[in-house]
């Protein structure tokens, strides 16, 4: 009889340990799966107003937008491989007063550069597409 207790005891206890083992083996196999393989394309908002490009410098992943927002002024964006050769694309808006928005889905990795036309360099900015 006490051999037959201790040999219950030792199954009872191996079915309890595996069943703790296959929970989290099935617990760290969701996780897993329910991580994302794809990252979301995100928006991201630059500002003209005044003199200057607000932030004058950004750096995002590929298929991200961003939105340029000129809130005071008169602005454009310009990012053509005329004005600027060695960017991937060109993208760019014409000249206008605020209020306008622009936006450009970036989907060629690379450095991109542009310029406000009406302000010339001192208006400028740069994005950088990983």
């Amino acid at each position: 009889m006490r051999y037959l207790k201790l040999t219950l005891c030792i199954i009872l206890f191996s079915f309890f340990t595996s069943c703790v083992y296959n929970t989290l083996e099935e617990a760290e196999l969701q996780k897993t799966q329910i991580t994302p393989t794809n990252t979301v394309n995100q928006k991201h908002t630059v500002t003209a107003s005044g003199m200057v490009f607000t932030p004058a410098s950004l750096t995002i992943n590929q298929g991200d937008t961003v939105l340029w927002d000129n809130i005071a002024g008169f602005h454009n964006v310009n990012g053509t491989q005329a004005t600027y050769p060695s960017n991937p694309v060109s993208f760019g808006n014409s000249p206008a007063a605020a209020p306008w928005n622009y936006s450009f889905v970036f989907n060629t990795p690379g450095n991109y550069s542009y310029v406000c036309d009406v302000h010339g360099i001192s208006m400028s900015g740069t994005i950088v597409v990983n």
